[in-house]
């Protein structure tokens, strides 16, 4: 069973995931409505410690997202089986790797599953998994150095 604080860490990084959120009262609101309640206090903490920045969007809007060190160690391993990639990351940052990898339109990939601290990324019959699995892999981490 996992923790309050580890539940709600998730769900923040599900939220900045999905959403763009540009200030601390929209994630607050918005992960109430996930039935998460949360003061202001350990919301900031809790941003603190996931290494949660603002950047600016494409649109120009402010948004949340994960930088610092947590963002560098997320993805910890890539390894193929089958149509399947299989990707390991620190805990409770899968989803979080997962919305990244569905939004870089790579050939082949037809969707992800991510649980806590592993991401499936399925591949179309056709696919070169190796080839796929080494432009992921260059992808991902070179987005964090």
């Amino acid at each position: 069973m996992h923790s309050d604080k580890h539940n709600r860490q998730h769900e923040i990084i599900d939220q900045i995931s999905r959403k763009t959120i540009s200030s601390q009262e929209d994630l607050k609101a918005s992960l109430l409505t996930a039935g998460v309640d949360v003061t202001q206090a350990t919301l900031s903490r809790d941003l603190k410690e996931l290494g949660v920045v603002k950047i600016v969007a494409d649109n120009g809007l402010y948004k949340y997202t994960l930088s610092g060190p947590a963002d560098r160690i997320r993805i910890l391993s890539c390894e193929a089986s089958g149509n399947i990639l299989v990707l390991k990351t620190s805990n409770g940052l899968a989803p979080a790797v997962a919305y990244e990898v569905d939004s870089m339109d790579i050939p082949h990939i037809l969707g992800t599953v991510a649980g806590e601290n592993t991401l499936f990324v399925v591949l179309a019959d056709e696919a070169d998994r190796e080839k796929t699995r080494s432009d992921l892999w260059e992808r991902l981490t070179e987005a964090r150095s």
